[in-house]
Order: structure tokens, then sequence, then C-alpha cells
């Protein structure tokens, strides 16, 4: 097995965790959300940086010390976990590979079924799983979906009574999210309703461009979405 993560990928799903995790969503009790120690670092481990990729993944580590069942830090141990696994495979250390994959994969799950409420623990899952996925080999591809696809719907859930309310990027990252998947899964109805919702609540934007192309693409084209507004433009 050979798992291709792309760098690009990784920050297209850090920009939607940086910019969908709303601050009224936050735990009540956190006074500095827990990202906020680690994201800059790991964003970095994502572009090349071992160095922050590793004080990362120990200040993790060492939250996760004093505080085994501390969500955030596991969910974020498994995103880097998983990227590190990437790499593994792509320098030919297939037994690495493999034993961080499984490790991060059980820390993403793990973090959820802790706080399966939380999206602070749901997004930085679906953001890790969607490229994952699309990178996967064949037989992987579809579990790997299939999470994503909860996590989304979750978090959707519980901002349904804000969705009017959320943010151009936030809700616009959501709906792509989940367009995305859906096609994906081969679910292009599901996936063009998305799209549909995106232009109409996000008209002149550039949302709602994306989502007018994807309509217009036929359903064999390969489609992936990156964050818009902060990093290189996708299809």
């Amino acid at each position: 097995m050979r798992i291709t993560i792309v760098s690009a990928l990784w920050l297209i799903g850090s920009c939607w965790i940086a910019g969908a995790w709303s601050e009224e969503s936050a735990p009540e009790q956190a006074s500095v959300r827990f990202d906020k120690h680690v994201r800059e670092d790991l964003f970095a481990g994502f572009s090349g940086n071992r160095e922050a990729m590793e004080r990362a993944l120990r200040f993790c580590e060492e939250t996760l010390s004093r505080e085994p069942r501390h969500a955030e830090a596991m969910v974020w141990r498994g995103a880097g976990r998983v990227f590190m696994a990437g790499q593994a495979f792509q320098e030919g250390r297939q037994q690495d590979g493999f034993q961080l994959w499984f490790t991060g994969l059980m820390d993403l799950d793990t973090a959820v079924g802790l706080r399966p409420d939380d999206v602070s623990v749901r997004i930085p899952r679906a953001a890790v799983l969607v490229p994952a996925a699309r990178n996967a080999p064949a037989n992987l591809r579809g579990p790997l979906l299939d999470k994503a696809l909860a996590d989304l719907q979750k978090i959707q859930e519980l901002q349904k009574d804000q969705l009017d309310q959320l943010s151009e990027h936030s809700y616009g990252e959501l709906k792509m999210g989940l367009a995305d998947v859906y096609r994906q899964m081969g679910r292009i109805e599901d996936s063009q309703e998305q799209l549909r919702l995106i232009t109409k609540r996000l008209p002149d934007t550039e949302y709602a461009e994306r989502a007018g192309r994807w309509l217009l693409a036929s359903n064999e084209a390969k489609l992936q979405h990156s964050c818009i507004g902060c990093h290189e433009p996708a299809q």
C-alpha cells in the first residue's frame, strides 16, 4: 500500500480547521483553544518543517500524559501521525508508514469517540480524512469517506441553528467539503445539492463561482476543493 498525501491538501484542511471552528462553538470552560497551541507548528510541519511537527506532537504528548482522555490533543496527534505516514510511504519506509497510519487513525477515531459532539474534534478529523481518502487505495477509500461524511454532517447538525449566521468562509468550506465528499463517493446528486445551496446562500462570491463550475462539470471530472482565500486555487 502506498498512501500519498500532498502538502497542499493538508493546507486546505488546516485552513478550514482555523476558519470553520467558530468561537461560538468553543467549550465555555476553555480560556484558550487547544488548537492555538499546536496549529501553527502543525501547519509548518505539513509544509515540510519536521522540527515544528515534532514540537507540536511533543506538546500533544505532554498534554496526553497529564490528561489521557484529552480529545483535542489526541485528534491533533492523529493528524500529525497520518501526515507522517504519508511521508514514510513516499520515502519507502513501509513499516514506519503502516505504524503511523494505523496509530494516527486510532487517535482520530478515539478522539471523536470521546467528544462526538465537539466541532473542535470533528473538524480536524474530517480535514484529515478527506485528502487521505482521495489518495488512499480503493479498498480503504470507502471507510475513510464514510467517517469524513459523518463528521461533516455532525458539524452541520451542531451548527444547524446558526447556519445562516456563519461567515462566508465557514459556510462555504463546510458545504464545499460536503460536495467534495459526496462527489468522491459517487453521490453526484447529493454533491450538486450542496453546490446549489452555495450559489443561493453566497451569490457573487468565489464560492458561488466554484460551485457553478462544479455543477457544469461532467460526473467523471476529477475535482477537488482547496480553501478559497488562503491557498492555491483548485479546479
